[in-house]
């Protein structure tokens, strides 16, 4: 039983929320009247549940209006996480786990991509009791949008902040620039939501007495397993350095720093790296094999350095509108507007100034050290701190885009903004050197905005004196934004000093800011994403859809030739279109291409990277790609090969005659070991893929007998040659091929090879070859045979293995640091009771 998210935004749906609210307030109130010793958890509910009604309020168009999607453009969610969520969830529920995808890039793993986040927990409640629509992944994205606010809320309550202070930063780092822009991009958003929970539970770790900090170590790790396996290595990454600087700022805080008082603390992390390494086997191993054999496998500094955040781009600091208020509107063209969307609101901004002013603490310098370090990191090879991560750093060799330590900056400030808020109440209830303070902050607060007015009015008269409507590019935007940074530090400004001054009281006040860092902040980021366009018009051509998988069946071998849609057409036909249709539908459809992923096999993407850029050649031929979607203004002028199929609006599909088979048996093999030779080969006719195999190693074989795929047979009647190969089982993880040979030989399957796929011959163990560098190939004597691939890669067996004993270890370790001290408490309690 399946149901659709988007119908819980009904009048029962919301209901059903505020139910859900009513009763945990309730639940919590009733455990605090109990006994007035214990904390007023029940107002901390009440905040949580108005961080959900802030997110609702930030969602508002996708959630109450028809028609609006996010993000504009469509992003990654669109083309790639929509098809891979859907295609996962048809797989589970037909009871099969998706090891492998054979429907793109000639097939890859799947699992063991990371970005599918097949084993995230939160995701299994869509694969298994979720209809997986568009609207199901925005409702996950906006849950995780919820949950960062709410993690950071309470981590800043374990701080000893104040209420208020720790929702100002729940919002600011829940609703920031890089929450903001990177809507599109999935799992970056549901891995950052879970950086705060990990802080909180390491500072728990370091503080909690007893048994109690090694039951905190043991949440901190699986705090990160979740991280992790929420799907972005980059934002884990930063997350996870995030983590590592609040435990050294931690372990030498200690005073005095002693070996003895230091290994406690040094064995409690080592705790949570063990225990996230253990949940996390399962996905780690097979991720560290597709990382070695995939296109991210090395990257130069320059790749690296790719979409790093220029001083100048962080002007929307300030102005977040100053370069455009939408990825659609953004300019100059060569920046990424997803890359360099900073916007944090100036009120948190100000108050994060209040924070390093008024509040000596030393987790102030924890939030502006990271800060600070965020801002190193974005800005790329403009410092040599990017290069020696880079070099030196594990794992970071293999990430691009360094602007994207923005999420560093947003939590950073976040926590100043937080601790600036706790001080201003603080200061403005105090006596003395406290009220010296707020009132040192609101002339300085004061005097910005001043100067800002100072500098928005000449640029106003400016705008206004502009002669036939000539444009001074973005300055009319800028004028806005100016005008809206005095609003809002103005707006700011009264009320500290209304309450300064007795006019309102402190608790008003802070109500005030809470919701003006909420008014600042959600203006301008709120309308990044929403849009009007069919963010799946791509996905709507079933006509095509259905030409394409009637006429690519092979009769003979039982596998379907494949579609490319991997040229100019993407627009109007989504690149993973194969995965959505196969997993919502009986019809099958497999592409030689699909949506950028930057762990696409590198062996395959170098032979279809020539191939589809040489359309003539056997060696495209040999991709198995029978129909090629192009745009109508492209027109293939080779009428002996490629024939006009069929017209569609925004899109040709062009029918490849020469396309040959997937599954064919030659015997004539040629050994060529380095992979650009190969690739060559075949590109420039050298080879006939119909007749020869190239291979890697071995003995060369010449042979003057034709393959199936040169003298191929019919459906009705045996082939002239006696011999035949066809596929009596395709599936995602198994093919099982019947062959009859005359001579020895070799059956070709032109999917991608991959170290996790096994060959037996008759239930015998064989060699997997590697044939024309990125296939497969199997040796075969003559005779009838029945050889099997499977898919059982030895990291995933042992991966899960691992992961399980780990599981089971955690809740044993638990349960045990649980139940002692409840039995000493227990113990005790009898005792006095006795005496």
């Amino acid at each position: 039983m399946t149901a659709t998210l988007p119908g819980l935004l009904q009048p029962w749906g919301i209901a059903l929320f505020a139910a859900i609210a009513i009763i945990a307030y309730a639940v919590a109130y009733l455990w605090h009247r109990a006994d007035r010793h214990r904390p007023a958890i029940h107002l901390d509910v009440l905040a949580l549940a108005f961080l959900a009604l802030m997110t609702g309020g930030f969602f508002w168009r996708v959630l109450t209006e028809s028609g609006i999607m996010m993000p504009t453009g469509g992003g990654d969610i669109a083309a790639l996480y929509f098809p891979t969520y859907s295609y996962a969830a048809a797989e589970i529920k037909a009871g099969s786990l998706p090891l492998w995808n054979p429907h793109i890039f000639s097939g890859m793993p799947l699992a063991a991509d990371v970005q599918s986040g097949l084993f995230y927990p939160v995701n299994w409640i869509l694969f298994l009791f979720v209809k997986i629509e568009y609207g199901a992944l925005e409702w996950l994205l906006i849950f995780h949008y919820w949950l960062a606010s709410a993690f950071t809320y309470l981590f800043l309550r374990d701080l000893k902040l104040g209420r208020p202070a720790a929702l100002v930063g729940g919002i600011v780092f829940g609703f920031c620039g890089f929450m903001t822009a990177h809507f599109g991009h999935l799992p970056m958003i549901l891995v950052a939501s879970w950086i705060p929970a990990t802080l909180l539970a390491f500072r728990r770790a370091y503080f909690a007495p007893s048994f109690g900090g090694w039951v905190w170590s043991i949440v901190a790790g699986v705090c990160i397993a979740m991280s992790f396996l929420a799907g972005h290595a980059q934002v884990f990454s930063y997350g996870l350095m995030a983590a590592g600087l609040l435990w050294l700022y931690l372990l030498f805080s200690a005073k005095p720093l002693t070996l003895r008082g230091a290994l406690p603390w040094v064995a409690k992390g080592a705790t949570a790296i063990v225990v996230f390494a253990g949940l996390c086997a399962l996905q780690l191993l097979p991720s560290v094999e597709l990382s070695a054999q995939s296109v991210r496998s090395s990257i130069s500094y320059e790749e690296a350095g790719a979409f790093a955040a220029q001083p100048i781009t962080l002007l929307n600091l300030f102005l977040p509108r100053v370069y455009g208020s939408n990825p659609s509107n953004y300019s100059p063209s060569d920046w990424q507007s997803t890359e360099n969307w900073a916007y944090c609101g100036v009120v948190a901004l100000a108050l994060a100034a209040a924070g390093l002013l008024m509040r000596k603490n030393r987790m102030v310098g924890f939030f502006a050290i990271l800060s600070a370090l965020a801002l190193l990191i974005m800005v790329g090879d403009l410092t040599i701190l990017g290069a020696w991560f880079y070099k030196f750093l594990p794992g970071f060799s293999s990430l691009r885009s360094t602007g994207r330590a923005l999420i560093m900056l947003g939590l950073g400030l976040s926590g100043l903004a937080a601790y600036g808020m706790d001080g201003l109440v603080a200061s403005l209830q105090g006596q003395g050197r406290e009220r010296r303070h707020a009132f040192g902050w609101l002339i300085g607060l004061s005097a910005a905005v001043g100067i800002a007015f100072f500098f928005v009015m000449p640029l106003f008269f400016s705008n206004l004196l502009q002669l036939n409507g000539a444009q001074y590019s973005r300055l009319p935007f800028a004028v806005n934004d100016l005008g809206m940074l005095i609003i809002w530090l103005g707006l700011l400004a009264a009320i500290g000093w209304a309450a300064y001054r007795g006019r309102i009281t402190v608790p008003v006040a802070s109500g005030a800011i809470v919701m003006l860092v909420v008014f600042d902040l959600f203006s301008p980021n709120s309308q990044f994403n929403p849009t009007t366009t069919d963010l799946l018009s791509g996905y709507k051509n079933f006509s095509a859809y259905s030409l394409v998988y009637k006429f690519s069946r092979d009769p003979v071998t039982e596998i379907p030739l494949r579609v490319d849609s991997d040229a100019d057409a993407q627009d109007v036909w989504q690149p993973n279109t194969a995965m959505l249709v196969s997993a919502d539908s009986d019809t099958k459809l497999y592409d030689t291409g699909g949506a950028f992923n930057p762990l696409k096999l590198r062996r395959y993407d170098y032979l279809w990277d020539t191939a589809k850029h040489s359309p003539d050649s056997p060696l495209y031929d040999l991709t198995g790609a029978r129909y090629r979607v192009l745009a109508p203004s492209t027109v293939m002028t080779n009428t002996a090969k490629w024939r006009l199929a069929e017209k569609y609006t925004g899109f040709n599909i062009y029918e490849n005659q020469n396309a040959i088979p997937r599954l064919y048996l030659v015997h004539d093999a040629r050994i060529i070991p380095e992979g650009f030779n190969t690739v060559e080969a075949v590109r420039r006719f050298n080879v006939d893929p119909k007749h020869s195999v190239i291979l890697e190693s071995g003995t060369a074989v010449e042979s003057t007998l034709p393959g199936t795929a040169e003298n191929p047979q019919t459906p009705s009647g045996s082939p002239p040659s006696g011999e035949s190969v066809v596929a009596s089982r395709y599936s995602a993880q198994e093919v099982v091929i019947d062959v009859n040979a005359t001579a020895p030989g070799w059956v070709v399957l032109t999917d991608a090879w991959y170290p996790g796929w096994e060959a037996t011959i008759d239930g015998r163990s064989v060699p997997l070859e590697i044939a024309y560098h990125a296939y497969r190939a199997v040796r075969v004597d003559a005779g009838a045979h029945t050889i099997t691939m499977q898919f059982r890669p030895v990291s995933w067996t042992w991966g899960s293995l691992i992961s399980l004993l780990s599981l089971l270890a955690v809740l044993a370790a638990l349960a045990i640091l649980v139940i002692l001290p409840w039995s000493a408490m227990r113990r005790e309690t009898r005792t006095r009771r006795t005496s």
